[in-house]
């Protein structure tokens, strides 16, 4: 479904990503976690082409983005098999909720507005949120607006979801709820890749994990392999730090 091989990525002249590969079979969660400034994300924005890697393959479904080797052609295609979901929602201030879902699949889908209302309207009815619809983003609270955000990446039918720590910007109690509906929708067979601090959450959710640290995968495999049995120095630290800073808070 996904595999990822020799992907480095560079900003002028750092190594945001040295080398990356990993693999991923359909219906299944990866998630990515590390320390800031890691490369996670980047890694994570190379899947929909929002990051365009120096060189390396991503193949996702049947499509496959060449790092050099690309065109616009390819870039549009890989875009089409994900979706993504960012930090800070990403919602426009000055479209409904409702209009804030349709506008992708109007514009990006060329579906009718009709058409759009209905897929739109389905997938509020089916998260309980229909009664949000005609309210603008400013009226709602952070954990609606994440859960909108990923309504909104799940009503254009992606083969692929990507999320980059969609809960960093909430309080705990948002949290909650958008953990619930991820964790819904992977229960669904939704293939993910999520980007997350949330260490339990992850082990709770992913099938695999990938441990990043300076651009590197420096460990992968079930969450009991990467979060209970390695015997990595650096990653025991880093689930440590993790750990007291969830205590302080």
């Amino acid at each position: 479904m996904i595999s990822v091989k020799h992907l480095i990525h560079k900003y002028k002249d750092n190594t945001i990503l040295n080398d990356v590969s990993f693999s991923q079979n359909k219906g299944t969660v990866t998630a990515i976690i590390g320390p800031s400034g890691s490369g996670k994300t980047t890694l994570l924005r190379t899947l929909n082409a929002l990051a365009i890697p120096k060189s390396g393959t991503i193949q996702i479904g049947n499509k496959t983005f060449v790092g050099d080797k690309h065109s616009k052609k390819e870039i549009s295609q890989l875009r089409k098999n994900s979706a993504m979901v960012f930090q800070n929602y990403n919602l426009f201030k000055n479209k409904t909720i409702l209009e804030n879902i349709t506008v992708g699949l109007i514009h990006g889908k060329k579906m009718p507005n009709k058409q759009a209302n209905k897929v739109a309207i389905s997938y509020l009815e089916r998260f309980n949120l229909l009664n949000q619809k005609d309210k603008y983003p400013s009226q709602l609270s952070g954990g609606q607006s994440q859960r909108i955000g990923i309504i909104r990446a799940l009503a254009l039918n992606p083969k692929v979801l990507l999320l980059d720590e969609p809960t960093s910007a909430l309080d705990p109690e948002s949290i909650q709820g958008v953990l619930s509906l991820i964790k819904s929708i992977a229960q669904e067979g939704m293939t993910m890749v999520i980007v997350t601090h949330e260490i339990q959450f992850a082990k709770a959710i992913a099938d695999q994990i990938l441990f990043i640290d300076e651009g590197e995968i420096l460990k992968e495999g079930s969450p009991q392999t990467v979060l209970e049995s390695s015997d990595s120095k650096r990653i025991n630290r880093f689930l440590n730090t993790v750990e007291t800073e969830r205590e302080l808070t």
